[in-house]
């Protein structure tokens, strides 16, 4: 981003992925690069690139009435990463899937690079 203030870029987005994953240079991200499909993050990992994000991007995805299931737009029993058996503050299944009743529909979105880029573009300023 050229100024602080400055709202990020999908260019801005798909670098900090990049730098993070630490994909190679020659690795096309587009908007509509899958995180889980297309990049292998997942679980554990997609969690702590979106905590990444927050503090990279100095924005808060669970401030108040725009908390997560707001900010990405998830619907009920749907989360933005597979789970790895536990609870996650942006959306893996975790416990509840585990000891989910057989009849419980989950789903896990096909989330993208395009939409990360938006949800840091719409959610609140965080405090540090």
């Amino acid at each position: 981003m050229d100024s602080k203030d400055a709202e990020p870029t999908f260019n801005d987005v798909a670098e900090f992925v990049r730098d993070w994953a630490r994909l190679p240079a020659k690795k096309q991200i587009t908007p509509d690069t899958q995180f889980e499909r297309d990049l292998g993050i997942t679980g554990d990992d997609g969690d702590e690139l979106l905590q990444a994000a927050q503090k990279r991007f100095k924005v808060n995805f669970t401030d108040g009435d725009n908390g997560v299931r707001t900010i990405f737009k998830l619907g009920p029993n749907e989360y933005l990463f597979n789970s790895e058996g536990f609870p996650s503050p942006f959306g893996g299944g975790g416990i509840i899937t585990l000891f989910s009743t057989p009849d419980t529909n989950f789903t896990v979105r096909a989330f993208t690079i395009g939409e990360l880029c938006v949800a840091i573009q719409k959610a609140p300023p965080s405090d540090s």
